[in-house]
């Protein structure tokens, strides 16, 4: 009787060793939650490492790195991994699905086109106006139409006087 005891506890934890997380985490929950309630004696440490070696990659090495001390703040963990990080996943799935639906005849009422600025040039956010032209500009130092006082020869030669090597622009 006793060796059938120990068959039993060999065979659920190669059952949990092998369980692997295929479709969402609710669902990977309840398949662990269900036989290792079966399984009596296992440590801990033992039942979150098992959890965790049985998740998706990138939700296994979350877990593992928040290192948690229960199995059940391994699992909420998990489960609030992939709800912040495959939701977009999903999102992604259902736009490709929709994408392929309505190139079957189908208008794209869903897809707005991009109403943002353009990209230009590198520090370039927007185009120099000509509505306010050189000539209108007036330097504060020289008071001299044409340029402003950072573009002025005067106040750069008076900066350099003042041993100011590189004056301000």
């Amino acid at each position: 009787m006793c060796s059938n005891i120990s068959k039993r506890r060999t065979v659920l934890r190669e059952k949990l060793q092998r369980l692997k997380q295929t479709a969402d985490i609710e669902t990977y929950n309840g398949e662990y939650s269900a036989l290792i309630f079966r399984v009596e004696g296992m440590s801990t440490l033992d039942q979150v490492l098992c959890y965790a070696n049985g998740l998706k990659p990138r939700t296994r090495s979350y877990v593992k790195l928040e290192n948690p001390e229960t199995r059940s703040g391994a699992m909420d963990l998990a489960v609030k991994y992939e709800v912040t990080h495959f939701v977009e996943e999903v999102r992604e799935r259902h736009r490709d699905r929709d994408k392929k639906s309505s190139s079957a005849g189908q208008p794209q009422d869903r897809i707005k086109p991009f109403k943002g600025k353009s990209f230009r040039q590198k520090g370039r956010f927007k185009p120099k106006s000509d509505n306010k032209s050189t000539e209108d500009r007036t330097c504060f130092f020289c008071k001299k139409p044409g340029h402003i006082k950072a573009n002025c020869f005067g106040w750069k030669k008076e900066q350099a006087k003042q041993g100011n090597e590189q004056p301000r622009q």
